[in-house]
């Protein structure tokens, strides 16, 4: 069986006490991240960070789909810091540390090296502005999903948490038509639903869902509509989070509130097309926790959408916690082949749609 988290973390938080020594000093989530990824990487590429390998392993991923260039700070997603985290990850792509996964027989490469995989990804588009050139330079690059949008509006369309939400702009046209003949997946999981409807219009290709929820299930602005999952999951792919405050308002958020919205999205669509992309690494260092907290609002969240960076859904302690997900479906009645589904088969037979 091949795992792929369609929107994980680089994979397990592993704090030595420098780490978090510097981290104490830091006073900005981007500055935090920064002093992280550095620290991390140079550790891996030393190989005196066995902790990591030994949790990446008992986490059981093949591939994660890894959101980069984020930047933090007033202005995120910026073309600079994708620029920086790719320069970053090339190094442990060129170290052998990581495979760097842009096609499906490059995930079943890593399933069979047992070496870690990643898909680079982007969860927004500002990175390459108005500029198509760009777009297709990020793509040569390796970034193999692009989302559309984040929360908010930008060149393309409309985030999910605009209050008078519109659809995809000329431009956003013209990107998602450039991404179809670059392989590149079309990602709406932070989008509006005009915006998702209508690059569904627009895609010659199937489209995703790489990480949410069901507005059914909780009415969260994060969460999709039964119309938008059932109009993008008939061909396409959608992956269910395991972000405890997007799952449910109760708390503390359990496995059962995440089954119930795996159930809900599988009823719609089946599992051939429904995976798990947990958006989510529940073991964040406390001053990480503070000062992503503290900028949240700076990503396009409001107080009412109750996200809090060191939430967990109870029985998830860490992101090597990812076997428990699958003995929760297995449990609840998943037959081995559906939880395969699940695991990742979908997503591969997704991504093979996209890129052959």
């Amino acid at each position: 069986m091949i795992v792929v988290d369609t929107c994980g973390p680089e994979g397990p938080a592993v704090y030595t006490p420098q780490i978090l020594a510097k981290l104490e000093q830091c006073r900005t989530a981007g500055e935090a991240f920064d002093v992280v990824t550095s620290m991390t990487h140079d550790l891996l590429l030393r190989d005196e960070l066995p902790a990591f390998w030994n949790e990446w392993r008992r986490s059981g991923v093949d591939v994660t789909c890894l959101t980069i260039g984020i930047g933090w700070g007033a202005e995120p997603f910026t073309y600079e810091a994708a620029i920086n985290d790719i320069a970053s990850y090339k190094a442990l792509f060129n170290a052998g540390k990581y495979i760097c996964v842009q096609c499906p027989d490059d995930a079943l490469r890593a399933h069979a090296a047992r070496t870690p995989g990643i898909v680079l990804a982007f969860q927004n588009t500002t990175h390459f502005g108005d500029s198509l050139e760009r777009l297709a330079q990020f793509a040569q690059l390796g970034v193999r999903i692009m989302q559309l949008t984040y929360n908010t509006r930008n060149l393309i369309g409309d985030g999910c948490m605009e209050r008078n939400p519109q659809g995809l702009t000329e431009f956003g046209k013209k990107a998602v038509r450039s991404m179809n003949e670059l392989g590149v997946i079309v990602d709406t999981a932070h989008c509006s639903e005009e915006t998702s409807f209508d690059a569904l219009s627009v895609s010659s290709a199937p489209i995703a869902i790489t990480h949410t929820m069901s507005r059914s299930e909780y009415a969260h602005d994060r969460a999709k509509s039964d119309e938008l999952i059932k109009a993008i999951g008939t061909d396409g792919y959608v992956g269910v989070v395991a972000v405890p405050f997007f799952l449910t308002v109760e708390e503390p958020a359990t496995l059962d509130h995440w089954l119930a919205h795996v159930d809900h999205i599988v009823e719609l669509v089946g599992t051939e097309h429904v995976g798990i992309g947990t958006d989510w690494s529940p073991e964040f260092a406390p001053r990480l926790i503070e000062l992503q907290n503290a900028e949240i609002g700076n990503l396009g969240f409001r107080p009412e959408h109750q996200v809090d960076f060191g939430a967990k859904v109870q029985g998830i302690d860490a992101w090597a916690d990812w076997p428990k997900l699958l003995d929760a479906l297995r449990a609840h009645g998943y037959t081995e082949g559906e939880v395969e589904d699940l695991a990742g088969r979908s997503f591969l037979r997704f991504f093979r749609d996209v890129t052959s």
